[in-house]
Formats: structure tokens, sequence, C-alpha cells
């Protein structure tokens, strides 16, 4: 499994992810901590993109072909970072205060919950 936290990095690896599907797949109840799951097309991987401290979303939970991209702006009235997650050609969009991790695997090495999800191999 790679885990990816640095933003660049992780916008070049989603600019590789053609024909892919992307769907909301694992929140918790109070929707601070969501995972998006990015099946990779003809390869037995998928990639996750997880964000804590959800405070915004706009669009759907499940479609094809995503166009995603990252980035971070500060928010200077609340003095804090502000993570987003983007896709323009369907106008979702994600935003957190706590980052973005981008984890790519097999599926076997992810769990089914927050509290097993990066599982020790």
């Amino acid at each position: 499994m790679e885990i990816v936290t640095d933003l660049s990095q992780i916008n070049r690896i989603l600019n590789k992810l053609n024909g892919s599907k992307a769907q909301l797949w694992l929140y918790d109840i109070t929707h601070k901590r969501l995972a998006i799951r990015i099946s990779i097309n003809m390869s037995d991987e998928v990639a996750y993109i997880v964000m804590a401290s959800c405070e915004y979303i706009r669009g759907n939970f499940s479609w094809n072909n995503p166009n995603f991209s990252v980035n971070k702006y500060y928010n200077g009235k609340r003095m804090e970072n502000i993570y987003s997650l983007i896709d323009n050609d369907t106008d979702f969009l994600l935003e957190s205060s706590s980052g973005i991790v981008l984890a790519k695997g097999v599926e076997s090495e992810f769990g089914d919950s927050f509290e097993n999800f990066f599982q020790e191999q």
C-alpha cells in the first residue's frame, strides 16, 4: 500500500487514474471523516482519498471518469487551512480542515471501517 500526503504528488497520481469510477465509500455518522473510493480500470488496485474534519460536501455519491484535483487555501476569517477535493467536470467539492491522504493498493490491504482502514500487513 502506498500512502501519500503531499498535495502535488496526490495530484500527479490522480491525473493518471483515467477511466476510473469514484464512489463515496466510507463515512462516520457525523460525516466528519469521509473516504472516496476510486476503482482503477483494468487493475486490481484501488485508491482512496481520505479526509477528516470535513465541513462541506457538494455533488454525486458515485460517478464515472472522475477528474479530481486537491488543493489547500488559508481561510483568514477562521484562521485555518482548508483542504479541497474538486472534480470540476461533475461540480463535486469536499472541504476539510485536517488535510488529505491518498492511499493506493490492492483492496484486501484496506479495512472496512475507519478504525481498521489502514490495516497492518
